[in-house]
């Protein structure tokens, strides 16, 4: 009983971790290690609670996963801090799960690429017609301020905040377990 209110806890703090990814990968296209610090603790804490070989074999699939995912990154196809933390949350799902979780990212990251592609085309269009100067309030956080400045990045062809892709597929392959 006392195990499953801790992987309940370990769950939540991951999750509350990827959500402050997404924050911070808004804000400034950026995923601190200490989050992903904190996503790989709780991820470890959850396969130990299974037991020390799910641990073992997990461990290795994540090493597999980060080689993977980190020479991607070395070829700048992808950001080092979205390596770091899928890599992490291989953690979350067993060993026989991991694979099916990447393909859940991935399609999330598919979704999100086409979301981006289509707001490029549309403020692209809209460009003539008074796209908003760059010089303009920033409006913080609400919806209208996010929308400004992820549509400044998306005409400077910035890349696309990728944390929103791992939660999107984590949430996903949690679900279809």
């Amino acid at each position: 009983m006392i195990w499953s209110a801790v992987a309940w806890v370990l769950a939540g703090a991951i999750l509350a971790c990827l959500m402050l990814a997404i924050a911070t990968d808004l804000a400034r296209r950026i995923i601190p290690n200490g989050l992903v610090l904190v996503v790989l603790g709780c991820g470890l804490g959850l396969r130990l609670v299974a037991g020390p070989w799910p641990l073992l074999a997990s461990l290795c699939g994540a090493l597999a996963v980060f080689a993977a995912v980190g020479t991607l990154a070395a070829y700048d196809l992808f950001g080092w801090g979205d390596a770091k933390l899928i890599a992490a949350v291989t953690f979350i799902v067993p060993v026989d799960r991991v694979i099916p979780l990447l393909l859940a990212i991935a399609l999330a990251g598919g979704l999100l690429s086409c979301l981006y592609l289509t707001a490029r085309f549309a403020l692209r269009r809209l460009a003539p017609f008074g796209r908003p100067a760059l010089g303009e309030p920033d409006h913080g956080w609400t919806l209208r301020g996010l929308a400004r400045r992820e549509g400044s990045r998306i005409l400077a062809n910035e890349p696309m905040p990728y944390a929103v892709a791992v939660l999107g597929g984590v949430a996903f392959g949690l679900v279809a377990r």
